[in-house]
């Protein structure tokens, strides 16, 4: 191999590498002190590197997040809410498909702290950091159509199901982010599974009735 090509191969391996410690890093902070404690300084003292290279490989903090929110579980996967398997998933008809994705929906949320963390200070203390982090969740939501199968002459239904995720997005943040504060809501502890079981409940009848109206 040539002298010159081989500096050039280094250079990426020692790039990919960096660019790889520095998202490590920022998910080490981000568990460790929250949204509020990621910084750039925080992140290049973590990683070992010059806060230099973060703008160099990412262009700015919010690139970073959205890096490595592409590499995490922070969202839920589309894979994730409609249940791990494809098939199954395909094989079934539109409105338990929809209401299947809406209740995983549901569970992937409340078991993710720091993504309620999130939705938390993006409701309070919204930065460019939290709203690249926020962009993630649209990208689930566009990823989830190419799995329902949802009949494209059929603009309705399609408009009805986008409508019921927005609801269902909302309710959900909502619950969410409420049981960390004052957790009780309409006699119900958010901290509890019955309060939880009540929103999927109350999220199937919401879909049966979205889809068959």
């Amino acid at each position: 191999m040539p002298d010159s090509v081989q500096p050039r191969n280094r250079d990426k391996r020692d790039r990919k590498s960096t660019e790889e410690s520095i998202i490590a890093a920022f998910e080490t902070v981000l568990l460790r002190d929250g949204v509020a404690g990621l910084g750039v300084n925080a992140i290049a003292q973590e990683a070992g590197i010059n806060k230099v290279l973060i703008y160099r490989y990412f262009v700015d903090l919010p690139g970073l997040a959205r890096r490595w929110c592409e590499a995490s579980d922070f969202w839920p996967s589309e894979l994730e809410l409609i249940g791990n398997d494809p098939d199954a998933f395909a094989a079934l008809p539109i409105v338990d498909g929809v209401r299947t994705v809406m209740r995983n929906y549901v569970d992937a949320i409340r078991a993710r702290p720091r993504t309620i963390e999130l939705l938390a200070a993006e409701l309070m203390a919204p930065t460019d950091v939290t709203r690249a982090l926020a962009d993630g969740l649209a990208r689930t939501g566009i990823g989830i159509g190419a799995y329902t199968h949802i009949n494209t002459n059929a603009p309705q239904l399609i408009e009805q199901v986008w409508k019921l995720t927005y609801l269902v997005n909302a309710i959900t943040a909502y619950m969410a982010v409420r049981q960390g504060g004052n957790s009780t809501y309409l006699g119900y502890d958010l901290k509890t599974d019955e309060a939880w079981d009540y929103l999927r409940a109350i999220v199937d009848e919401m879909t049966v009735r979205f889809l068959n109206d």
